[in-house]
């Protein structure tokens, strides 16, 4: 099975660059009026919507159960320092332990695979740029193979 949500975050990206710059053009407006209240009002939602963006770590994503191996493919899709490419990849018959944790409109997918060494959990991977119907799919995959 794979997943992407490529056309998703494109959206996502898209809409969100575009709110930034036209939030960035009317702050820039009243400063330039000389209407002190509606820059920082405005200058004010542009920062929270920024940081609110940054919280959020939306992520594109990329799961693939094709053959024998299990591979995940995340970054974040708005990063101002620089992208983190990320990659899970591991053996199916591996797999020890595999969540989904909802809290409200969050989804974290946490995973453990077995090693020589004892049990190696994997960094938690957002799942916030999926659709339920994804993250759905993707949690009765892993579960299935959790199942044999």
């Amino acid at each position: 099975m794979e997943i992407s949500n490529k056309k998703r975050t494109t959206k996502i990206k898209r809409t969100f660059n575009f709110s930034m710059v036209a939030l960035l053009l009317l702050t820039l407006f009243f400063v330039w009026k000389e209407n002190n209240v509606g820059a920082l009002i405005s200058g004010g939602i542009l920062v929270l919507c920024v940081m609110a963006v940054q919280f959020v770590q939306i992520n594109y994503i990329y799961y693939s159960s094709e053959g024998n191996k299990i591979l995940i493919r995340y970054y974040p899709l708005i990063a101002f320092f620089g992208k983190e490419y990320n990659s899970i990849e591991f053996d199916k018959h591996l797999l020890y332990f595999a969540k989904v944790k909802r809290i409200a409109a969050f989804s974290d997918l946490y995973i453990a695979i077995k090693t020589a060494k004892g049990i190696a959990e994997y960094p938690e991977v957002s799942l916030v740029g999926l659709s339920k119907d994804e993250i759905g799919l993707i949690e009765n995959d892993l579960n299935a193979l959790l199942k044999k």
